[in-house]
């Protein structure tokens, strides 16, 4: 939870951010660098019918999980330094992959499979 809590002071994001992103970027975080989230019985969630990436949290940090494996490895960084920046568009998406979010999107919903690890 602290590396989640910590992110946000680095994100630093202007006011009326897109909300999923932060979070989702934030528990990615947790997820990539936190220590102790198994003995927390903190998980990344598999994926349901019905999810949404706006659904934040875990939920959207697993989809960067496997955006970040599957399409481009240092697209969550770039979407960090593009929200810090005060540049970030929902154009960044097709910008960096070729697709739009909402295609992405849909490409994990057909596959998700994915193989974690967790500290």
């Amino acid at each position: 939870m602290v590396t989640h809590e910590v992110m946000h002071v680095v994100q630093a994001y202007p006011p009326n951010s897109v909300g999923w992103l932060t979070e989702g970027i934030a528990d990615y975080v947790r997820y990539t660098y936190g220590v102790n989230n198994v003995q927390a019985k903190w998980v990344l969630p598999a994926y349901k019918a019905g999810q949404s990436y706006t659904n934040s949290y875990r939920i959207t940090a697993r989809f960067f999980v496997w955006l970040e494996k599957n399409v481009r490895s240092t697209l969550i960084n770039e979407l960090d330094a593009a929200a810090r920046a005060h540049t970030y568009t929902p154009d960044i998406w097709k910008q960096k992959t070729g697709k739009t979010l909402d295609e992405l999107w849909t490409l994990y919903a057909e596959n998700p499979a994915l193989e974690l690890t967790y500290r």
